[in-house]
């Protein structure tokens, strides 16, 4: 029995001596391998930049004419003859609408101030063949007098003759005027060159003084009328740049006004002037329009990519020495091209640019492999 717990024991020694012997073995092979650095990360990077930062917002805008106008009547009367309905073009001065005069009203019926008028010219005729004899008779008489044939009263009574049938000529072509320009209001002209945007009346409608027959816009020129929170239309200037979005086309214009004040809508205006329609577009088309709602000057501006956001912090990877220090920056704003931030960074610092995958990658002295990103 003795002999083999002897046995035993010597097993398990020699047991224990070949594991510790194996282990020394293990470790001396270990030590032999060489270790190899770490290898570094192939990125991309960007320049940090300073400049103007616009921090533009999107809204939706409303095409309308930026100039219109309500063509009214200026007598009582009945519409005779609509010569123009919605959709047509009208030029400056063209007639719109003909209207009748109606009996009791200021200026008559049309055809009686028509043959008033008529009356006038020929009035107008006598009193011009009566002016030019009282003036061959004031000539004669001037002559005669000049001889010592007549008295220098006569004269001056030849001569009063003359200029009393001058002031009834002068009256009466002001009376003609004035019955023609009467005759005028019968016949509606456009204001400006245009089209119709609606017609109001119908044949046979009696109309009045300052009642409203058509409206007339101008197809030319227009505005694009945004409305704009009360937040943002406190920031926005005259002047500022905006874009116009349609269909993939953008076209650059700049603000025009803006009506900070909120009224019923709870909403601000802006007002964009355009000289002709965007994309070809009809008045009443909703277009796409971003604004700036602020303008940062001398900003420090990082390429879209360059920013590690999240809802506690945000960081940029600046890199000096092919290694990585991360910068925790504020953003003041972002568009589709750049991001305005505050943090330790100056113009000319070399940044990281990637996906966020990458740059959740990147850690304080981080090895990198850099080339400047396109």
């Amino acid at each position: 029995m003795k002999k083999k717990w002897a046995i035993f024991i010597i097993v398990v020694i020699i047991l224990v001596i070949a594991g510790v012997a194996l282990v020394i073995h293990r470790k001396h092979q270990l030590e032999s391998i060489r270790i190899e650095t770490k290898l570094p990360v192939p990125v991309d990077t960007a320049e940090v930049e300073k400049g103007e930062f616009l921090n533009w917002q999107l809204y939706i805008g409303v095409l309308k004419s930026n100039s219109q106008s309500t063509v009214r009547s200026r007598v009582q009367g009945q519409v005779s003859t609509i010569l123009k309905r919605e959709g047509d073009f009208v030029k400056k001065g063209e007639a719109l609408i003909e209207l009748d005069g109606y009996r009791g009203a200021e200026f008559g019926t049309r055809k009686a101030l028509l043959n008033s008028i008529k009356n006038q010219k020929k009035a107008i005729k006598d009193m011009e063949k009566t002016v030019e004899n009282l003036k061959k008779i004031y000539k004669r008489d001037l002559n005669l007098y000049q001889n010592k044939a007549i008295s220098k009263q006569a004269l001056e009574l030849s001569e009063n003759r003359l200029k009393e049938g001058e002031i009834k000529l002068a009256t009466l072509k002001t009376s003609l005027s004035n019955l023609e320009e009467k005759y005028s209001f019968f016949t509606v002209k456009s204001p400006f060159s245009g089209v119709i945007s609606k017609v109001i009346v119908n044949i046979g409608d009696v109309v009045m003084p300052s009642m409203p027959l058509m409206k007339v816009e101008n197809k030319g020129s227009c505005k694009l009328v945004v409305p704009v929170s009360t937040d943002d239309v406190v920031k926005i200037k005259k002047g500022f740049p905006v874009r116009l979005l349609y269909n993939g086309n953008v076209l650059n214009a700049k603000v025009s006004r803006v009506y900070p004040s909120a009224g019923e809508t709870g909403m601000g205006f802006v007002e964009i002037d355009l000289n002709e329609h965007p994309f070809s577009l009809p008045l009443g088309s909703r277009i796409s329009v971003k604004i700036p709602s602020d303008v940062l000057t001398n900003a420090t501006l990082v390429p879209d990519g360059c920013v590690l956001t999240s809802s506690s912090k945000n960081i940029v990877f600046k890199v000096e020495n092919d290694r990585v220090e991360p910068v925790n920056v504020k953003i003041l704003g972002f568009s589709s091209d750049y991001y305005a931030v505050e943090g330790n960074l100056k113009e000319g610092d070399i940044v990281v640019k990637g996906s966020d995958s990458l740059l959740m990658r990147l850690n304080k002295d981080t090895r990198v492999k850099a080339s400047k990103g396109e």
